[in-house]
């Protein structure tokens, strides 16, 4: 399940304290979403339902996590609910109450979605959010494509700074790409025709944004540039469909990505207590530090201070 690679995520990113902070602008709120809340009344119990089931903890605890990080899943998940109900909205995506339940037989019952998810809300909410990330996906993923400028720094302060030149534009731009020690221009991609790209963060970032963002856990960070972001391709012959050839799975996944620039328009903001919301990686994250960056290209915003 897809809220399951969201909470193995967290455990890789590690602890947050859970309780600390002011809270935001709302001090009831988990998280505030284009100026929605999702209140604490909701995530609170939420969090608890999890926590108290049995050998949840124990089994986390062995992985090198911790309850704060059931915490910020359950959060992230609420997050990704908001956003999908906007983006399916918006799109006229609809799920039906059978293909719910055809799914839940599929996965084993309703105990074995809860089991196998953090099923917030219960297992019907949750194979209905991975339901609609699925159909999310095949509306868009074999007509996408997403062309990029990409450059790869050591660190997360070489790449925050790379980031800033970047989207300052003009000679500033050019000279600190032609300065990176590995830079790629005009990336092309496009999951149709090479469907694991619909796992890359690069098809959720809009046209005219910079981002930088780690390649994975220990690794480098990676800057890039999106210079076109379209949904105008050609649809493929069906035995080339990219959505055909993923799994339920990827296909979740990749709705998520998709998600990315409903979650960019309208604003994602954290009670500190749950941490940072990550808008490239899309899920909360224990600290500032920590977090993905995406700026607005052909601007010369300030960097933060060191």
């Amino acid at each position: 399940m897809r809220t399951c690679r969201i909470l193995g995520a967290l455990v890789i990113v590690g602890a947050l304290v859970a309780g600390c902070g002011t809270g935001p602008n709302r001090a009831d709120s988990a998280a505030i979403v284009g100026g929605s809340s999702i209140p604490l009344a909701e995530a609170q119990p939420a969090i608890t339902s999890v926590l108290t089931r049995p050998g949840l903890v124990d089994g986390l605890e062995t992985q090198g996590g911790s309850e704060a990080d059931i915490g910020r899943a359950v959060v992230s998940q609420l997050v990704i609910r908001d956003l999908l109900g906007r983006a399916v909205a918006e799109r006229g995506i609809t799920v039906t109450e059978q293909q719910v339940t055809a799914q839940i037989d599929r996965a084993g019952g309703e105990q074995a979605v809860t089991e196998g998810s953090l099923a917030i809300g219960g297992p019907r909410a949750s194979v209905r959010d991975d339901l609609e990330l699925v159909a999310l996906a095949r509306s868009e993923i074999d007509r996408l494509s997403v062309t990029a400028d990409v450059a790869v720094a050591q660190t997360r302060e070489e790449a925050v700074g790379l980031a800033h030149e970047v989207a300052a534009g003009g000679e500033r731009a050019e000279t600190a790409l032609a300065g990176a020690a590995t830079t790629q221009r005009n990336l092309a991609i496009r999951p149709a025709e090479t469907p694991q790209a619909a796992l890359t963060p690069l098809i959720g970032l809009p046209a005219g944004r910079v981002a930088a963002f780690q390649l994975g856990t220990g690794q480098g960070w990676v800057v890039v540039r999106v210079t076109d972001r379209n949904l105008d391709g050609p649809p493929p012959a069906p035995e080339a469909s990219a959505a055909d050839r993923l799994d339920q799975q990827t296909l979740a996944e990749a709705g998520v990505r998709l998600l990315t620039p409903t979650a960019l328009r309208d604003g994602v903001e954290l009670n500190p207590r749950y941490g940072v919301w990550d808008p490239v990686r899309m899920i909360a994250v224990p600290a500032a530090e920590e977090t993905s960056l995406v700026l607005p290209a052909g601007t010369t915003p300030t960097p933060p201070a060191s």
